[in-house]
């Protein structure tokens, strides 16, 4: 057994970060509004910001390790549309009024991990053809629609330099997590540009502005890529489809108490 964190350890580690990220942004101000709760400090969004880039990393390793690329690109598919479908449910229950005709795309996208997820892999498919000299042409005009819808689907485009750089430098840990820092350094300075050309006149503090933009704080996930250890973990059906059953439930529980709080 080799030293370090296994996949499945690293997931464990992030799952009570995601809980606590998602709980900050979907419940926290209900509880506080109708329940008197403390609101989270400002700062759980920089603490947190490591989740989705580690599970962009191990999509990745897994990208080179699954027995069917095509098979994975599927499975994340339909729990894309299962979790869409599932959280539509829940706001045509709870609140008819809430849709329009951009529901459809915030419920496809907000909070769901898994359209972020398919939106990579299939991106890093097109590039690992094209490096391959496989059908270049086709592959180049599908990555070009991949990032373009990524921009079309509020500010997914942000996401794709973190695979691009974890598939550039497969293998290469060190130069990695190199790149994540200068990509993570260059959101820094963009949040910084924001303050000082917007924010005076708003009044936001730089500690706010740090804090809303949090995108910056991916640099955090460069310990959790050093100490991983390539190993897959723990192997059965329950840690293979843990994430894919818990991250919907968790979402749906959050969305559905914070209805049920503002009703009170």
């Amino acid at each position: 057994m080799e030293r370090g964190l296994d996949a499945y350890k690293l997931k464990l580690i992030a799952i009570p970060f995601m809980i606590l990220d998602h709980f900050n942004s979907i419940l926290s101000y209900a509880a506080h509004d109708n329940l008197n709760w403390p609101l989270l400090p400002s700062w759980i969004s920089l603490i947190t910001r490591f989740v989705w880039p580690l599970f962009i990393y191990l999509m990745i390793d897994g990208f080179y390790h699954t027995r069917s690329r095509i098979k994975y690109l599927i499975r994340l598919v339909i729990a894309a549309l299962i979790m869409f479908a599932g959280t539509t449910i829940i706001y045509q229950f709870f609140d008819k009024t809430y849709f329009t005709k951009y529901s459809y795309i915030t419920f496809l996208v907000d909070y769901n991990i898994f359209t972020l997820l398919a939106l990579m892999f299939a991106f890093i498919w097109c590039l690992d053809n094209i490096k391959r000299k496989n059908h270049i042409i086709i592959n180049v005009l599908l990555a070009i629609v991949i990032a373009f819808a990524s921009l079309l689907a509020g500010g997914l485009i942000v996401f794709l330099p973190m695979p691009i750089i974890m598939w550039a430098f497969y293998g290469r840990k060190n130069k990695q997590c190199i790149g994540i820092f200068i990509y993570s350094l260059l959101l820094f300075i963009m949040a910084l540009k924001t303050h000082f050309t917007i924010d005076a006149e708003m009044g936001v503090s730089l500690y706010d502005r740090l804090c809303m933009d949090s995108e910056w704080a991916i640099f955090t996930v460069i310990p959790f890529i050093l100490a991983y250890n390539g190993e897959r973990g723990k192997n059965t059906k329950f840690t293979k489809y843990l994430f894919y059953v818990f991250f919907p439930l968790h979402i749906w529980i959050l969305i559905i108490a914070s209805f049920i709080i503002e009703k009170l």
